[in-house]
């Protein structure tokens, strides 16, 4: 199975500040064997999200980590994370995915940012550590600490982002925004919110291991405050980062929600009065968050979709309560979407538009093989669609078939490499 994580830490969702619990794996190609690269390394990351978690799904699932297993052997970082609900993240789950699609959107955001950060081949901004004993878990990030606004490191080629899912977890994959929109949700933060939490999270851990990484092919193997727990390092206990908020966040949380308390009184105030409302909750929202952190430009990464056993109406509508999976977007720094705008993503758009791989079994429990190959079929066969699929004889929904999990790495390896061939392009 997967080694041990680089990372254990902890995020908020931008939905409502549910702590979720992510992992970050590092390939061998950055392990602290590997000889230190004289030239750009080519970024290469990928998520994956877990089934259902009231049936049990979580980050640790079978199917999950097998995919993430393949993955890594071809040089991506992984990341995995966890569902409110699922794991040790917090809260509980929505029935309705609204939630969850923010959830995957925080991670997807989070882990965007890490994944160019990372400068494994050149030296990066200098940061300020606290020497702690080893094994002992980092702090929360101060809240009060500015978002870096530094540009990103160029290389010659894009960076190929694999966005992708088993089961519930591509059905949430198949609801996401664009990346830009997904980049948009943290390009201009609030201080204390979210959006800033999680900027902060992927900017202390890349920075952290850049320094590390350095310092480890420099011969300087003093201890700093992050304890990078690296399988090919021979680490076992991952460390584990944040869990709490700092009082800043705290203060700043619980300030706009007594002042959104107080706006929707007022509002009915004026409704009973006869006055009109000029504005929304979000905009309070964001006025009384404090002064906005500015954000320099991230190159928009080759994105791909990776769909493992994906979940058809009227299973899927059922996981939703038969609702639209929406996500309510913040206002863009360009203005193109206005603070209140609820977004439903193009689900066909995207995936034939972008490279997409669905792979399921003919003896699916939850959609019948007729309805998913079909509905593969309309989507492969659109003029320039980029959709591709794999049907596996005698598989189910949950791959537990004499040999069916040998046949489906094997397929996830086939598309992955097909990914990797559009590398600088």
């Amino acid at each position: 199975m997967l080694p041990n994580p680089t990372f254990n830490f902890t995020i908020p969702s931008i939905h409502d500040d549910v702590l979720l619990e992510g992992r970050v794996y590092h390939p061998v190609d950055l392990s602290f064997k590997a000889p230190l690269r004289e030239t750009p390394w080519r970024k290469r990351g990928a998520v994956l999200a877990h089934p259902y978690a009231p049936l049990g799904g979580c980050q640790d699932d079978p199917v999950v980590q097998l995919a993430a297993l393949e993955i890594l052997s071809h040089g991506f970082i992984v990341g995995t994370f966890n569902f409110r609900g699922a794991g040790c993240s917090k809260g509980r789950t929505s029935w309705t995915a609204k939630a969850e699609l923010a959830d995957y959107i925080s991670f997807a955001g989070f882990f965007i940012h890490y994944l160019n950060r990372l400068s494994p081949s050149a030296p990066n901004s200098p940061v300020e550590y606290t020497p702690t004993l080893s094994g002992t878990p980092l702090s929360p990030i101060p809240s009060s600490t500015q978002v870096s606004d530094t540009a990103f490191q160029a290389t010659s080629s894009r960076t190929i982002l694999v966005l992708g899912g088993y089961s519930y977890g591509s059905l949430i994959t198949t609801h996401l925004p664009t990346t830009e929109i997904i980049l948009q949700q943290l390009s201009r933060v609030d201080d204390g919110t979210a959006a800033a939490e999680i900027r902060l999270r992927a900017d202390h851990l890349s920075m952290q291991w850049n320094k590390e990484f350095q310092q480890h092919h420099e011969g300087h193997r003093g201890r700093s405050s992050l304890v990078i727990s690296d399988a090919h390092r021979g680490g076992s206990h991952p460390i584990v980062v944040g869990g709490d908020e700092s009082e800043h966040r705290r203060l700043s949380r619980e300030s706009r929600r007594s002042l959104s308390i107080v706006r929707k009184s007022s509002d009915r105030s004026k409704k009973k009065l006869g006055f009109k409302n000029h504005g929304s909750e979000d905009d309070l929202g964001l006025q009384a968050a404090g002064d906005r952190v500015g954000f320099a430009g991230m190159p928009l990464p080759q994105t791909s979709y990776l769909l493992i056993s994906p979940l058809l109406p009227p299973i899927a509508s059922f996981a939703t309560l038969f609702s639209k999976v929406t996500h309510h977007i913040r206002e863009s720094s360009s203005g193109n979407y206005p603070a209140s705008t609820r977004l439903v993503a193009d689900i066909e758009e995207k995936l034939t538009e972008h490279k997409t791989f669905a792979i399921y079994g003919d003896n699916d429990f939850f959609t019948s093989q007729r309805k998913l190959k079909r509905w593969c079929e309309s989507l492969a066969g659109q003029e320039g669609s980029l959709f591709q699929f794999r049907e596996v004889g005698g598989a189910g929904h949950f791959w537990h078939e004499a040999g069916v999990e040998a046949e489906m790495r094997n397929a996830v390896r086939d598309w992955i490499q097909d990914v990797m061939s559009d590398e600088g392009g």
